[in-house]
């Protein structure tokens, strides 16, 4: 493997790159970093010996004219890129030359995915802390207990827990719920106290608070209370719903998800500037999702469509990235989102014509909201691929 020059950006190494394999001459790039002044730079590596000639005057004219007509049009690899070059078989002088380099793609190569697999961790552990408290409800209350109580873990990491939730604490609290099995038996006592929750003013979407203007005025709506525990200092609900989950195929289901999409970031990006990414798509899509629908959500599937569209817009803005989500994964998605909302829709409407109150339980609003974010910082060059 010969190294025959470098190229400025990645832009221009990615199409000399695929150039030279339309050519049929074998060859790769790799990034490197000028010791002293810290610039990047990109060096094209052929594979064979006996191309070094032409593909070294391919070079020289791609530098002077990179705009001629058969240097364009390469938005995508002819094929997968070669293996990086084996320093073993570099010239002695060259491999002097980078000997003393420290090598980062080592350190790749160890620990590729750490935040992706941080993420699973930490949401798992999640799931079967609050399954085991729910576990624990039951046993001590009963399952009527478990179906209209919060886990302490709800309590602490849902985006909120509003004030009128005091209600089904003393109701859970002071009625013995294990000798009923659904709400419409309980005793008087117990029927009051759920009907003040229900009474009592928190935040529960725009859909609830539209038909509260329609059923009880401007005033009496708006004087609900929003943000109730954020207001007390608890900033860390505005990300922690995402690490909740539902119920085991729920889990399942999106840390299949992370693994897909956040592995092939991390692949790419700085870990710190993948936790921003995660941070920002999780806390704006959590924010419009609470007023849409109130805090009683969660579930990673809005930063993991971010991610996704994120992915999206980096294979158009930069294909020489090369993230390997295919066509028919993104269309899935797409899919998926565009048929909740369809639903949520015609769900709304049965409630405003007050044919049935039901609200399904996805936070979709989260989905499209995350997508569209991750749209928005697919396009910064802030997050273009870089060395790890």
């Amino acid at each position: 493997m010969r190294l025959i020059g470098t190229l400025e950006t990645e832009k221009q190494a990615f199409a000399f790159y695929s150039f030279l394999l339309k050519e049929g001459i074998q060859n790769t790039y790799d990034l490197q970093t000028d010791a002293k002044t810290g610039l990047k730079y990109y060096q094209i590596w052929v594979c064979e010996e006996d191309d070094q000639s032409k593909a070294a005057e391919w070079m020289e004219r791609y530098k002077k004219n990179p705009e001629e007509p058969q240097f364009q049009g390469f938005d995508a690899p002819i094929q997968k890129a070669p293996p990086p070059p084996k320093y073993a078989e570099i010239s002695e002088s060259e491999n002097l030359k980078w000997k003393t380099k420290p090598s980062r793609s080592v350190r790749l190569r160890r620990f590729p995915n750490t935040i992706t697999n941080l993420i699973i961790i930490l949401c798992s552990f999640l799931f079967l802390w609050n399954d085991f408290q729910e576990a624990q409800i039951v046993q001590e209350k009963g399952e009527l207990a478990e179906e209209i109580a919060m886990t302490p873990l709800d309590k602490d990491l849902f985006f909120d827990n509003p004030s009128s939730n005091k209600y089904i604490e003393e109701l859970i609290d002071t009625v013995p719920l294990s000798s009923y099995k659904e709400l419409k038996d309980l005793p008087p006592e117990a029927i009051s106290l759920l009907k003040k929750s229900e009474r009592a003013p928190s935040w529960r979407g725009l859909y609830a608070f539209f038909l509260s203007v329609k059923n009880q005025g401007w005033e009496t709506a708006s004087s609900v209370p929003m943000f109730e525990k954020i207001h007390q200092g608890q900033v860390w609900r505005f990300f922690s719903p995402c690490l909740m989950h539902a119920n085991f195929l729920h889990i399942l289901f999106n840390m299949i998800w992370v693994w897909i999409l956040s592995s092939q970031i991390e692949q790419r990006m700085r870990k710190w500037k993948l936790c921003a990414l995660i941070l920002i798509i999780g806390i704006i899509s959590n924010t419009v999702q609470y007023f849409a629908s109130g805090p009683y959500f969660l579930g990673f599937s809005g930063v993991i469509v971010g991610m996704a569209g994120f992915i999206w817009m980096r294979q158009k803005k930069a294909p020489w990235e090369g993230y390997p989500l295919q066509k028919a994964t993104l269309l899935f998605l797409l899919f998926f989102v565009l048929a909740m909302f369809a639903i949520e829709l015609f769900t709304f409407g049965l409630q405003v014509f007050s044919v049935v109150q039901l609200t399904p339980p996805i936070a979709n609003t989260a989905h499209i909201v995350g997508g569209l974010v991750g749209i928005l910082l697919g396009r910064l060059s802030f997050f273009q691929r870089g060395s790890p």
